[in-house]
């Protein structure tokens, strides 16, 4: 792989207290190269558990506070060696694997064994765990709530424009509905217009909200090699600092 890359961390709040819950990782470049052209590299180069897991030791040094959310991609969140790896890393560091809520991509929902086997790996390591992008895709929502999730991040186009379209309303209140009666904290994500976010907060709804409306990512130690190892910045020092 080539390039480097380095991790902002945008905030995840409690609408109705306004605590934080947690902060998510994501992943950036200083040369414009997208998450999704590292992914493909790492995939080709059949390193994607090695590359998460250096970007998860990076990140469990920089957060800034509350619950660490990282993204994993199929790969590693199906890979069976992967959450005990997750976990001995983090305890090396004297942290617990339920410090991080790993976010589960909805695409790994379409084989239904293979994430149910998945789900209890993860959980039974420690870890919380987060369905990312809930209404994206065409998720199994009887398989969501059957093996629950502890969060599920209700993805933006069902958000969108909530405070001035009754149809986004509907929608979203049956979503944060089901899931909340089912023991499952919705997460609202891509909240970016402050009337949305007003309209929110007016429901008194027990969710997690984030989005620029809420806070925007800001950057942890500066670049990383894309193997996760420090990379020289331009004043010459060390990107390297534990987060």
């Amino acid at each position: 792989m080539t390039g480097e890359f380095f991790l902002c961390y945008q905030p995840i709040v409690l609408l109705r207290s306004g605590r934080l819950l947690g902060c998510e990782a994501l992943l950036r470049s200083p040369a414009g190269i997208s998450p999704h052209e590292f992914i493909r590299q790492a995939r080709l180069a059949g390193a994607i558990p090695v590359w998460e897991l250096r970007i998860l030791e990076r990140a469990v040094g920089e957060a800034f506070g509350g619950k660490l959310f990282f993204n994993l991609t199929p790969e590693a969140f199906t890979d069976p060696a992967f959450p005990l790896q997750a976990a001995r890393l983090l305890e090396s560091r004297g942290l617990s694997p339920a410090s991080v809520c790993v976010e589960i991509p909805e695409s790994a929902l379409y084989d239904a064994d293979v994430y149910r086997v998945s789900v209890l790996r993860w959980s039974g390591c420690g870890f919380f765990l987060a369905l990312d992008d809930f209404g994206s895709g065409g998720a199994n929502i009887n398989l969501v709530l059957c093996e629950k999730p502890d969060y599920c991040k209700i993805d933006r186009a069902l958000l969108y424009g909530v405070s001035r379209d009754p149809a986004v309303r509907k929608t979203l209140c049956s979503v944060v509905e089901m899931l909340s009666v089912n023991g499952v904290v919705p997460i609202l994500e891509g909240v970016e217009l402050p009337e949305d976010l007003a309209w929110l907060r007016a429901t008194g709804w027990n969710v997690g909200v984030q989005g620029f409306a809420v806070g925007r990512p800001r950057p942890g130690s500066g670049p990383a090699g894309p193997d996760g190892s420090p990379a020289p910045s331009t004043n010459g020092k060390s990107g390297n600092k534990n987060s």
